[in-house]
């Protein structure tokens, strides 16, 4: 699949700027403030990275696009499952996933993709103890909103959701990432994709 052209790129970036506004400004849901700042800082960055990104050498298949999505879209669906009333450690937890992936998406910088692209490697900070950092914060993120909402029994069906969302998702980025030899590379000094010690 071709990568698109850089006014996609743009018009996403400025229409994700829009929702991150309107979004802090309304409230929808009456999130704790915590949580509002959070989750608008992290739509902020992902804004600005579409509006700098570099093009990409490389971009993923149709095919495997489509079957990297879900995990787009499943830590948005999970949030707005959560209540306006979060427990002090449900914030806390949100907060350190959502700073994890800000401070990741903020390294990543310019190398930036939603989905599978090689637009460059990063090394250095959070990059340097497991392979996607940023999946890592969202899957905090995905933790706390659970949290939030009451644990049930169901969620944790939810959770083995999002959690092959992410496994799916890596797997197919890291098949076109492997092209590299930069790469390649990176994945035999830094062993862990998501957990580390996990996997």
């Amino acid at each position: 699949m071709s990568s698109p052209p850089r006014i996609v790129d743009v018009a996403i970036g400025l229409s994700v700027l829009g929702w991150a506004i309107a979004g802090a400004l309304s409230n929808h849901g009456n999130r704790p403030l915590a949580v509002l700042v959070a989750t608008t800082l992290l739509h902020v960055i992902v804004a600005i990275l579409f509006l700098v990104r570099r093009q990409a050498v490389a971009s993923g298949s149709l095919r495997s696009c489509l079957f990297a999505a879900p995990a787009v879209l499943v830590g948005g669906w999970v949030f707005y499952l959560s209540p306006s009333q979060w427990s002090q450690a449900a914030q806390c937890l949100f907060i350190v996933g959502s700073g994890l992936a800000i401070v990741s998406l903020a390294i990543l910088g310019r190398c930036f993709a939603v989905l599978p692209a090689i637009r460059g490697v990063v090394l250095r900070g959070p990059y340097a103890l497991v392979r996607h950092p940023v999946y890592l914060g969202e899957l905090i993120m995905v933790v706390a909103c659970l949290v939030a909402a009451q644990p049930q029994w169901w969620h944790a069906a939810v959770l083995l959701v999002v959690i092959v969302a992410f496994v799916i998702r890596i797997a197919i980025e890291e098949r076109l990432l492997m092209n590299e030899s930069t790469y390649r590379s990176y994945c035999d000094d830094v062993r862990w994709r998501l957990v580390p010690m996990v996997w």
